[in-house]
């Protein structure tokens, strides 16, 4: 009875043994994926430093991704061209293309540079989890059906996880707009001042700011703002709350207004056929305050819009996107 005894004690010991090297080993398998995956996380959720540069970036996508039912074109910047009209070109936004081109460090478009088009407005991001999708769609406020994944090896949604060095994987988001955790620095600081604004009206972008061929006396002067061509008669906003500074005759720029935004803003719209805002008045982003027209040195209807901080002028173009 006692030898009966004894060897069921050794039996249990044998399995209780057996039952916790089999718990160590499976916490140190299961410790090892999840330190694995941390670590992919952390690196793919910051999509640059999947790449040691943007062309090794760009390769990848034009080798490696291929979605569905969106196409990515890759267009080499052309002498003259910017990105909007690239975007416009192309059917889709600026937003569009920040989202695709993760190393973009401003919005200046320089010859022989190629530039990520997706064919649908939208944004690549990238994942290492396939579970991260419904984070995904909820981060972006889309169904998950609006987010499609790269074309993957046949069963890649059950092996992945057992592959060590596995490479990072784009899915594009529809018409959501770019991460700034997916932007350069420099980038993703002019996308937050992006948001203290709005644009003054809809129009066709038809002089940028800078160095430029002036249109009355066809000489080379520097252009300090941005026209926007419009119909006469479009109504004008104001680009952010503020208050009347100006509004009237203004040499050159015609009938103008110029509102003071506070933190050092400060905005001008010039040209204009009708003037509605009053000194001292104040405004709320979007208020109307005018109409396009042709006033003072012009050769056609547009805006003249004039962007200063701090007494500095900045390029509207970091602004109005």
């Amino acid at each position: 009875m006692l030898k009966l005894k004894s060897g069921r004690i050794g039996m249990y010991k044998k399995i209780s043994i057996a039952v916790v090297v089999t718990v160590i080993l499976v916490s140190g398998l299961y410790l090892s994926f999840k330190d694995t995956s941390d670590k992919q996380r952390d690196i793919i959720h910051n999509a640059r430093s999947c790449f040691q540069s943007e062309q090794e970036y760009i390769e990848f996508m034009k080798t490696e991704v291929d979605f569905e039912n969106i196409s990515l074109k890759f267009v080499t910047v052309q002498p003259g061209n910017n990105f909007w009209k690239i975007a416009k070109e192309n059917g889709v936004n600026i937003d569009t293309l920040i989202g695709a081109n993760l190393f973009w460090e401003d919005l200046r478009a320089r010859s022989g540079q190629v530039v990520i088009v997706p064919s649908e407005a939208g944004t690549i991001a990238f994942i290492d989890d396939m579970e991260e999708m419904e984070a995904l769609a909820e981060k972006h406020n889309v169904d998950i059906s609006e987010i499609q994944i790269q074309k993957l090896p046949f069963l890649y949604g059950f092996y992945y996880k057992f592959i060590s060095e596995r490479k990072p994987v784009a899915v594009f988001i529809k018409d959501a707009k770019p991460s700034a955790g997916n932007m350069t620095a420099k980038l993703a600081g002019k996308y937050k001042q992006r948001e203290l604004f709005r644009s003054p009206l809809g129009g066709r972008l038809s002089s940028f700011f800078g160095n430029r061929k002036h249109p009355v006396y066809q000489k080379t002067r520097f252009h300090n703002g941005l026209d926007i061509a419009a119909p006469h008669g479009t109504l004008i906003g104001a680009a952010r709350d503020g208050v009347v500074v100006g509004a009237g005759w203004n040499g050159a720029y015609g009938k103008a207004v110029t509102i003071d935004h506070g933190d050092g803003y400060r905005t001008l719209y010039g040209h204009m056929s009708v003037i509605y805002a009053k000194p001292g008045q104040r405004l709320k982003a979007g208020k109307i305050i005018g109409r396009v027209g042709s006033t003072g040195l012009s050769t056609g209807p547009h805006l003249h819009f004039t962007l200063w901080h701090n007494d500095r002028l900045l390029n509207p173009m970091d602004i109005l996107w």
